[in-house]
């Protein structure tokens, strides 16, 4: 619930997901861009509407921190815990 609610306060500071545009391998620049767009929750799934159509034969990147496991108690018991959280990344080709 407090997920839903999240983003009406400030959407712009509460990221849940971002698209990113893979760079191709010829391409002079080899940042992945952000893909300007919406996201929006429809029950339990997160919908993204791009501001702009996804171009086709173009890669992209789905970047979120959804579900992503800080450490567990054994892990600070031990001193193993990660000192940063990575991303879940799945990569879509239009």
């Amino acid at each position: 619930m407090q997920v839903k609610n999240a983003h009406k306060d400030s959407s712009s500071a509460f990221n849940m997901a971002t698209v990113l545009l893979k760079p191709g391998e010829l391409d002079s620049v080899q940042d992945e861009l952000e893909v300007p767009g919406k996201i929006n929750i429809a029950g339990d799934s997160l919908v993204f509407n791009p501001d702009s159509s996804f171009v086709k034969g173009k890669t992209y990147v789905v970047e979120s921190y959804i579900g992503v496991k800080f450490a567990t108690v054994g892990n600070l018991i031990s001193g193993n815990a990660k000192q940063n959280l990575q991303a879940q990344r799945q990569t879509l080709r239009r």
